[in-house]
C-alpha cells in the first residue's frame, strides 16, 4: 500500500531519510528470547513496558508470547492501547488533574486499568470522581525506592494502605515500584542490589497481607533485571516491567546479561555531502536520533554506526550529522544510505511519526506511531 512516504515492499535503499527501521527478525528474536526463559519460571512474569515502542502491534507480539499485561507511563497512552484492544494495562505514573482523572474514570468503565498512586489526596479527588462516573478505578501503591522516583516510604505503606479503606470507588490492587538505583554493569552487583530492593518489597507485602488486605499485583524491575528478578525466592508472579529488550540500544550492550538482547530499531540516514576527503554529513541529527546515554540522560554519548568501522567524532545538530571517516571500513559516497544504533532506543523512537519494520531489506510493513506525544 502506498504511503506519503513509502511503500510495503520497497527496498530499505528506497526510503526517504532520516527514517526509523526496526529489523522484524531481530525483533522476534528477541521476544522469543524473553518469553522463552520466564516460560515455567515461578519467581516472576512479565508486563512489558510500552513506552519505548508505544506500538499496540509490538504489544500484541509480546502479549503472544506470554506477557501478563503490559504497563505504560501515561493515560493517553492507556487510552490508545484500551481502544486498540489490549486490556490489563498498569499505568506506571501518578494521574493528576480534574480532566485527566475524568478520562481516567471514562476509560475505567470499560477497560481493566490500573493507575499508580502515592498521595492521598489524589486518592481522595479519584475515589470523588469514580463516584460521579458510577464507577470503580482500581490503584497500585507506588513503593518509594530513592532518589528521581516517587511513591510513599516503605514503613509508611502498611498504614496508607489502611487509609484507602476510607474512599468508595476505588479498588487497592497490589503495589509497584521504579528502582532507577542499581543499574550497575557488573551483574552479580546488580543482582545483589537487586534482591536488597526485593527483600524491602516482600517484607511490606507481607505486612500488608498480615493486616488482611490481598496484594494481587506485585510489579517493579526492569530490562536490567530480566533474569534477576524471577530467581528470587521470597516473591513469585513478581511482575517484571521489561521494556528495552525489544528494541535494545548500543549503550545496553555494556551490561553484563544483556548480551542476548541485539539492536533492532537504526537509524536510517543518507550521506549528503563529502566537503573533504576526512569528513562526511548525513541527513539525520537531534530532531530524528538522541544522543544520550540510555541509563543516564546526563550523559551524551551519540549514535554509532551500524554495520561499518572508522567513522568517529560524530556531532549531531538540529538536523545534520558530522562524522571523521578518516579510517572508514567502507567507501562513503554522497547518496549511499546507512543505519545508526541509537545510544537510547526509547527516546529516540518517539521523533517519528512511522516505522519501517524491514526483513531481509525489503519493507515488509508500515507502523503509524500513533503513541508518539500521548501524555
Amino acid at each position: 500500500m502506498n504511503t506519503a512516504l513509502g511503500f510495503v515492499g520497497m527496498s530499505r535503499e528506497e526510503i526517504e531519510t532520516p527514517a526509523l527501521l526496526i529489523d522484524l527478525d531481530i525483533l522476534d528474536k528477541n521476544i522469543k528470547t524473553l518469553a522463552d526463559y520466564y516460560r515455567g519460571k515461578k519467581g516472576a512474569i512479565f508486563r512489558p513496558h510500552q513506552k519505548g515502542h508505544r506500538l499496540p502491534a509490538i504489544a500484541r507480539k509480546q502479549l503472544k508470547a506470554g506477557a501478563y499485561g503490559v504497563c505504560v507511563t501515561s493515560l493517553g497512552l492507556a487510552e490508545l492501547y484500551a481502544h486498540s484492544g489490549i486490556d490489563n494495562i498498569l499505568i506506571t505514573s501518578e494521574v493528576y488533574g480534574r480532566n485527566k482523572i475524568a478520562r481516567l474514570c471514562g476509560l475505567s468503565k470499560s477497560a481493566d486499568i490500573t493507575v499508580g498512586v502515592d498521595n492521598i489526596e489524589n486518592v481522595r479527588q479519584i475515589s470523588k470522581a469514580a463516584l460521579d462516573f458510577h464507577t470503580k478505578v482500581n490503584i497500585a501503591v507506588e513503593l518509594y525506592l530513592g532518589s528521581t522516583s516517587c511513591g510513599v516510604e516503605l514503613e509508611k505503606v502498611k498504614s496508607f494502605v489502611k487509609e484507602l479503606d476510607g474512599f468508595n470507588g476505588i479498588n487497592f490492587r497490589g503495589l509497584w515500584w521504579h528502582d532507577a538505583n542499581g543499574m550497575y554493569p557488573n551483574f552479580e552487583e546488580r543482582k545483589k542490589a537487586h534482591f536488597q530492593v526485593l527483600d524491602g518489597v516482600a517484607s511490606v507485602k507481607a505486612d500488608i497481607e498480615d493486616a488482611g488486605y490481598e496484594v494481587e499485583i506485585v510489579s517493579g524491575g526492569h530490562t536490567l533485571t530480566w533474569n534477576i528478578t524471577p530467581e528470587y525466592s521470597r516473591l513469585t508472579n513478581v511482575e517484571v516491567q521489561v521494556g528495552n529488550y525489544v528494541f535494545s540500544d548500543w549503550c545496553s550492550s555494556f551490561y553484563e546479561g544483556l548480551e542476548a538482547f541485539d539492536c533492532a530499531l537504526t537509524v536510517l540516514t543518507r550521506c549528503i555531502s563529502r566537503p573533504i576527503p576526512s569528513e562526511a554529513m548525513f541527513d539525520l541529527g537531534l530532531n530524528s536520533c538522541s544522543n544520550e546515554h540510555t541509563n543516564d540522560y546526563r550523559k551524551v554519548v551519540g549514535p554509532r554506526f551500524k554495520d561499518i568501522e572508522g567513522l568517529e567524532d560524530i556531532t549531531l545538530r538540529e538536523e545534520l550529522a558530522y562524522a571523521s571517516c578518516r579510517n572508514a571500513s567502507r567507501a562513503i559516497r554522497p547518496g549511499d544510505v546507512f543505519e545508526l544504533i541509537p545510544p537510547h532506543a526509547d527516546t529516540t523512537a518517539k521523533l517519528h511519526d512511522k516505522y519501517y519494520g524491514v526483513r531481509d531489506g525489503i519493507v515488509e510493513v508500515i507502523w503509524p506511531n500513533y503513541g508518539r506525544g500521548l501524555f
